[in-house]
């Protein structure tokens, strides 16, 4: 990549990547060789399957190591195994991981054998969704040269920006832990997969190479992240001509590297769990008995839908101004939601995806934009539609179905900027440029809350456990990122209190009170404090004021009853 206004962009994207990956909740311990990527990798290495440690003694002697409420504590960490093992499979005694293989054989295990050292999680996902943004550019910037070479280098750099702030890798890269890192492997394999396409469709006679490396790339995709696989119909797209339809060479690329990828995953999963199709949920140890659960129904679609596209999130009078919003009833069955918020409505600029069609309905371009456009959008629209079948709604998620969905929307920038002319261009700038910023900038501001949150959670779990330093330290990164957030305020007062400066509590306490008087966390935490001071009437009174201000929230009602109950 040239040097240039679209290269500056590039290079800011990456540097809010790494910025957010390092100040973020990663590996679940102080020591990276203890990430659970990286046990997978020392496993392989090792010549098996299963992680490299040693499943908590607990679980053997656990009546049934899957009930969550049996494994609770095990999963978050004990004396025999600190870092807990939530999320990790269990099987005849071994532990396993239920996410993807690839990133442990295209990542974590070659950089020990370069390096010597195990990497953290954060970096892998830096680095996926770097190489991923890379191949998306890298993509436009060709169809740029093809169908819009009058498009001016302040363009390019917008849509560099769009492809790699409002495609939500901010709220990936916010939490760079195991979850993320198969989805933004997936991501990056994907994405070059598309490149690879929009090379075959450019000579389609001499395909059968590109072909395959987009097959490859596919199939290491699904062994990254199941939910891929619903990408994999694209390889059908060079076949739309019929030179490739013609070679059997093209045929065999696109079959092969794929199948070879599939079988492998089925290898794996057999050796694994005795079955080629178990990837390892069934003994997954997690908030929910997976073995129990309706993973997908009809009856989550519309609910995911509304939560994917349209949720609002709630604006705050602190740094970082976005928090996320109540959602509403779920249906029953319904995992639960994750820090959730409507692309749509969060980055709008999206929305200009929709300029997309319009343009090739006007001025018919050339077989190979339509096919990559389409591409693009069957993953997208593909990814969606699998997702709102599920029981648990993400943001994580999102990271799966809004990338396609900002290439569309980049390539319908493209469009607009150079097919309208005079006045339809200059309305169609009042939209997008505002669009463009609000979206990037929302989506930013939004990965930084959640990062507060997870600093924040933390804190208060060390602080559950006892460990002040470690309470102290998320704590800080936590004020650093937001000082005046009123959840961080609340937990600094209970470590105040915890390190027996009572008095800076309590009036750390009557502050909140002035400064977020509708918040009733503040008056539930103040009355924990003031039962330890064995001032009960106090504390009741403080835990009546939190009932008054949640009327409607029942489930929290009924918490603040209960804890009132036992005050008394």
């Amino acid at each position: 990549m040239r040097f240039s206004l679209p290269a500056v962009a590039f290079l800011a994207v990456v540097a809010a990547y790494a910025s957010l990956g390092s100040m973020g909740i990663s590996d679940r311990g102080p020591y990276h060789r203890d990430a659970a990527y990286n046990l997978l990798a020392k496993g392989l290495l090792s010549g098996h399957l299963y992680l490299a440690k040693d499943p908590p003694a607990m679980l053997a002697r656990a009546k049934d190591p899957y009930d969550p409420d049996e494994n609770k504590a095990i999963r978050f960490g004990g004396s025999d195994s600190p870092n807990g093992v939530h999320d990790f499979s269990y099987y005849r005694g071994r532990l396993y991981l239920q996410f993807g293989v690839a990133p442990a054989l295209l990542f974590f295990a070659p950089a020990h054998l370069l390096t010597g050292t195990w990497l953290p999680h954060w970096l892998a996902v830096v680095l996926f969704c770097a190489v991923g943004l890379c191949a998306n550019v890298s993509l436009l910037s060709r169809i740029r040269d093809e169908a819009f070479p009058r498009a001016p280098a302040w363009l390019m750099a917008s849509c560099v920006l769009i492809l790699g702030l409002a495609s939500y890798a901010p709220l990936v890269l916010a939490r760079a832990d195991m979850w993320q890192i198969s989805i933004s492997c997936g991501y990056c394999l994907v994405s070059l997969a598309l490149r690879f396409l929009w090379e075959a469709f450019g000579n389609p006679a001499r395909s059968a190479g590109w072909i395959a490396l987009a097959s490859a790339a596919l199939g290491l995709a699904f062994a990254a992240r199941a939910p891929a696989v619903v990408a994999a119909p694209i390889l059908l797209a060079p076949f739309a001509f019929r030179e490739a339809r013609a070679s059997l060479r093209a045929w065999l690329a696109a079959a092969l590297p794929l199948g070879a990828c599939g079988a492998g995953v089925a290898l794996y999963n057999y050796l694994r769990f005795g079955s080629p199709f178990e990837f390892g949920s069934r003994y997954q140890l997690a908030g929910e008995y997976e073995s129990r659960v309706h993973s997908f129904s009809a009856g989550y679609v519309w609910t995911n839908l509304r939560l994917y596209l349209f949720q609002p999130v709630d604006w705050a009078a602190h740094f970082p101004f976005l928090r996320e919003s109540a959602v509403g009833p779920l249906p029953e069955g319904h995992g639960g939601v994750e820090h959730i918020s409507g692309c749509l409505l969060l980055a709008p600029v999206l929305l200009c995806a929709l300029a997309a069609p319009l343009y090739f309905r006007a001025a018919r371009p050339g077989r190979r934009l339509v096919l990559a456009a389409c591409s693009a959008a069957w993953i997208g629209a593909s990814s969606l539609a699998l997702l709102s079948l599920f029981f648990g709604t993400c943001a994580r998620y999102q990271f799966e179905f809004v990338p396609p969905l900002a290439l569309l929307a980049a390539l319908g920038l493209l469009a607009v900027e150079c097919e309208w002319k005079g006045r339809r261009r200059a309305l169609a700038r009042a939209f997008w440029i505002p669009a463009a910023l609000f979206s990037c900038a929302c989506v930013l501001l939004y990965g930084i809350d959640l990062m507060v949150m997870d600093h924040r959670e933390e804190a208060r779990a060390y602080l559950n456990l006892g460990n002040i330093y470690a309470a102290e330290h998320e704590l800080a990164q936590a004020q650093f990122l937001s000082p005046g957030d009123p959840g961080t305020r609340i937990l600094d007062g209970l470590l105040l209190f915890n390190l027996g400066r009572r008095g800076e509590s309590e009036a750390q306490f009557r502050e909140l009170t002035v400064d977020d008087p509708g918040d009733p966390d503040v008056y539930v935490n103040w009355a924990q404090i003031l039962l330890a001071e064995q001032r009960r009437d106090e504390a009741i009174a403080c835990y009546q004021r939190a009932l008054g201000m949640s009327a409607g929230n029942p489930a929290y009602q009924a918490q603040v009853q209960a804890a009132i109950a036992n005050a008394r």
